[in-house]
C-alpha cells in the first residue's frame, strides 16, 4: 500500500519538462568539410577570438594558444574573461582536432595563418580567430563568407565589440 502511495505522489508531481534543446548555429544535413591547407602545427601560437557563436567553448576576446607537434597532438590554453584552462588536443585527421573532448574542425585559413575558422561539425559552435594585431576587413570578410559556405548563420555571429 505505501508503495502504491508513493507511486500516486510521483504521479500528482506531473511531467519534468525537458530541457530546451542546445542552439544549433548551421543546417546540419548539409555537407561539411574541415581545410587541407597548411600543417596542423601551423595553427600553433596565439590567437584572438574576434567573433564566436553564443554559447560555445570560446567567446569574443577570449585567447587561445596552441602548441601543437607536426601530427596536431599537443595542448592549447583558453582563456576567457573569468578563467583560464589547458586542454590537451589530439589530431582527428587532416584539419580536425579533439579539444577537451569536443570536435574542433579547421574550416578555413588564409595562407599566411593570421585569420582561421573553427567549426563544430554538428553546428553546436564555431568561431573567427586572428592573430594578435592582425585582424584585417578582407579576411574577416571572407571567414564569415567560409561560415556561410559551410551553412552556419552567420547573423548569429556575435563579435568582441558586441559582447
Amino acid at each position: 500500500m505505501a508503495a502504491l502511495s508513493a507511486l500516486a505522489l510521483l504521479a500528482a508531481c506531473g511531467a519534468v519538462e525537458a530541457p530546451d534543446p542546445a542552439p544549433v548555429f548551421r543546417a546540419a544535413d548539409t555537407p561539411i568539410a574541415s581545410s587541407l591547407r597548411g600543417a596542423a602545427d601551423d595553427l600553433g601560437g596565439d590567437w584572438v577570438v574576434t567573433a564566436a557563436y553564443p554559447g560555445g567553448p570560446v567567446a569574443p576576446g577570449d585567447r587561445v594558444t596552441l602548441q601543437l607537434d607536426a601530427a596536431g597532438a599537443g595542448v592549447a590554453r583558453l582563456v576567457g574573461a573569468d578563467a583560464a584552462r589547458l586542454v590537451p588536443v589530439t589530431a582527428q585527421g587532416r584539419g580536425r582536432f579533439e579539444i577537451g573532448g569536443q570536435p574542433w574542425w579547421l574550416l578555413w585559413a588564409d595562407d599566411d595563418f593570421r585569420t582561421a575558422v573553427i567549426g563544430a561539425p554538428g553546428g553546436a559552435y564555431g568561431w573567427i580567430m586572428d592573430r594578435p594585431g592582425q585582424a584585417g576587413a578582407d579576411r574577416a570578410r571572407a571567414a564569415r563568407e567560409m561560415l556561410d559556405f559551410n551553412s552556419y548563420d552567420t547573423d548569429a555571429l556575435t563579435t568582441a565589440r558586441e559582447g
